[in-house]
């Protein structure tokens, strides 16, 4: 009889203390900084809020395992099936935040306006700080029907996200005794399946970013360049899920190759599946979103381009709200006005 080990094993003082305050100090480290992009309007966007919640949960599970760590008896159950949830659905999330990133820069490549693309920025393939603009007059074609495409492409990684997910919750919403034989294939079963999904959702943004590169006219290179190097670090996680995966145990606290608990099975699981996840947060955050993606605060989210009749309704109540906006400080610059002649 035997049941799944645990990715990463139990938490041992000897391991995982120092390792687990490692990480929870150098994810604490990336808040502050967090804040400050958010804090600035010229690198806000939206995709910091989801970022800077994973850190700060990481902050959180790296201390609770450090604080289990250090206490002679082991830990939970319940906050086993916690720490292999978080970790099983690290890499997942931030893969989604990856492709909605890759999802702006596909769309900015097909607008007509020009406002968004800086000439710097639009170029062919070369050095990620040095680019050769291309001529002006490509920048000036609207393209629909491949905005549609990269739309659709975005929609099948969530459902590869979302398929990758739930299995995921599943497998490691309980741990099973050993000699419970039938949910623990299952729990198994499912934790592979989630990490083959996982893997193919990174592999297809690494491709489409490369096809990209060389195939889409006027996308930011850039900003090609620069998600390529976490969507290259996500492929790491699963595939190091999925090489220890295979290993069952009669005890999960047996200090054993087994039970994925020596101080080599350590290593590898902080180097290969969380050491990619910090790295990839880190250069979301030393670097200014918002310009590099040449975005606003949201990107793309529509499902469809506006019609004319909705283009129209849109750009009507955007004037009105101008107005009204223009009225209000009007009237408050007015009554300041009389304040001070009083």
């Amino acid at each position: 009889m035997s049941s799944p080990a645990l990715v990463g094993g139990i938490s041992l003082r000897a391991y995982d203390l120092p390792a687990a305050s490692v990480f929870a100090a150098a994810y604490g480290l990336l808040v502050p900084l967090l804040v400050f992009r958010i804090a600035q309007r010229r690198s806000r966007t939206s995709a910091l809020f989801n970022i800077i919640s994973f850190a700060i949960e990481r902050v959180v599970v790296f201390s609770l395992r450090a604080s289990v760590a250090a206490q002679p008896k082991p830990e939970s159950l319940g906050l086993s099936e916690y720490m292999q949830a978080t970790f099983a659905l690290g890499f997942l999330g931030l893969a989604h935040i990856n492709g909605v990133l890759i999802r702006w820069v596909l769309i900015d490549s097909t607008t007509a306006s020009e406002s968004s693309m800086d000439p710097a920025l639009v170029s062919s393939p070369g050095s990620l700080w040095k680019s050769s603009p291309l001529p002006q007059s490509s920048a000036s074609a609207d393209d629909p029907k491949r905005r549609f495409w990269f739309r659709r492409w975005h929609e099948g990684l969530l459902l590869l996200y979302f398929s990758a997910m739930v299995p995921a919750i599943v497998a490691t919403a309980h741990i099973y005794a050993a000699n419970n034989s039938t949910p623990n294939r299952r729990d198994q079963a499912l934790r592979y399946a989630s990490s083959a999904i996982g893997l193919v959702l990174v592999l297809s943004q690494a491709a489409m970013l490369l096809w990209a590169r060389y195939n889409v006219p006027r996308v930011n290179q850039r900003a090609i360049q620069f998600l390529l190097g976490p969507t290259i670090l996500l492929i790491i996680p699963p595939i190091y899920r999925l090489v220890v995966m295979r290993s069952t145990t009669s005890n999960l606290a047996t200090p054993d190759h087994q039970a994925l608990n020596t101080g080599a099975d350590k290593a590898t699981f902080y180097v290969f599946h969380l050491l990619p996840e910090w790295i990839v947060v880190a250069m979301f955050c030393s670097i200014n979103l918002r310009e590099i993606c040449q975005v606003g605060f949201k990107g793309d989210s529509k499902w469809r381009d506006e019609t004319p009749e909705e283009k129209t309704k849109r750009e009507r109540k955007e004037q009105e709200r101008a107005m009204k906006k223009a009225e209000r400080l009007e009237l408050k610059s007015a009554r300041s006005s009389g304040t001070n002649l009083a």
